[in-house]
């Protein structure tokens, strides 16, 4: 395991597209930021409820636009093998399949959770700036408990999408897949007239990323149980791929 987890560090830092993700992984999200902040200050007494929270800020910019650059680059870290014929080379390497899978999860993982981490202060500054005198009053322990939850958050997004990836083969069908089940899904079962549908959409990926970070609009489960769906869907997405790897060759 410690030679197949090298072997993918060095596979993910040895391309510009990790570092490009990064980058726009960051940039959608402090733009989002500014533009949430600078909307509500410029509009405080239109009545119109415009979000003040510095922080509900961040969260929220890293569910509507930073997730998917991480969605990306996810994607590129699996399926771009099969689009090139790597895959051939990595089982080569690393012939014992779960391993592989393993593998590519415990690289990405740390490196989105970290990246939270970091970008997480940085967007809650523009925030603030942008926000400006309208801003809400934000706590040391709450900046520490946001960071945690969307460091958290864009790392589970990263290891789904490696399931999903492993499955489907494809970086288009990837992304596609994972825009469709982070977003597009929970948020069209939302505005359904049937109740279970719209109580279902909140144990979709989303909508638990959603519950972590604070800004979901019902809180039916928790942040405890909002960490065990997202390793729930983690693993669910992860077993899929992996019965497609043992089943269909590379």
């Amino acid at each position: 395991m410690t030679g197949a987890v090298a072997a993918e560090w060095t596979k993910l830092w040895g391309v510009r597209s990790t570092w490009v993700c990064l980058a726009a992984t960051a940039a959608l999200l402090i733009t989002y930021t500014v533009i949430a902040g600078v909307s509500a200050r410029s509009a405080p007494d239109s009545g119109t409820a415009l979000p003040t929270a510095p922080l509900d800020n961040v969260a929220t910019g890293a569910v509507f636009m930073g997730q998917f650059a991480v969605l990306a680059l996810a994607a590129m870290v699996i399926a771009t093998e099969y689009a090139t014929g790597g895959i051939r080379t990595t089982l080569q390497w690393v012939p014992i399949r779960h391993r592989m899978l393993l593998s590519k999860s415990l690289v990405l993982f740390p490196v989105l959770f970290v990246t939270g981490l970091l970008l997480t202060p940085l967007a809650l500054a523009a925030a603030v700036a942008s926000l400006g005198a309208a801003a809400d009053p934000v706590t040391a322990g709450a900046v520490v408990g946001r960071t945690l939850a969307v460091g958290g958050y864009l790392g589970a997004v990263g290891v789904i999408v490696i399931g999903i990836g492993t499955a489907l083969r494809s970086v288009a069908g990837t992304v596609t897949v994972g825009f469709l089940v982070l977003l597009v899904l929970p948020m069209t079962l939302q505005t359904l007239s049937v109740e279970f549908l719209a109580r279902t959409a909140d144990y979709l990926p989303g909508p638990a990323g959603m519950t972590l970070m604070g800004i979901a609009e019902s809180d039916a489960y928790g942040t405890t149980g909002a960490v065990a769906l997202l390793c729930f869907w983690a693993l669910a997405a992860n077993a899929v791929g992996y019965g497609v790897l043992r089943t269909r060759d590379a």
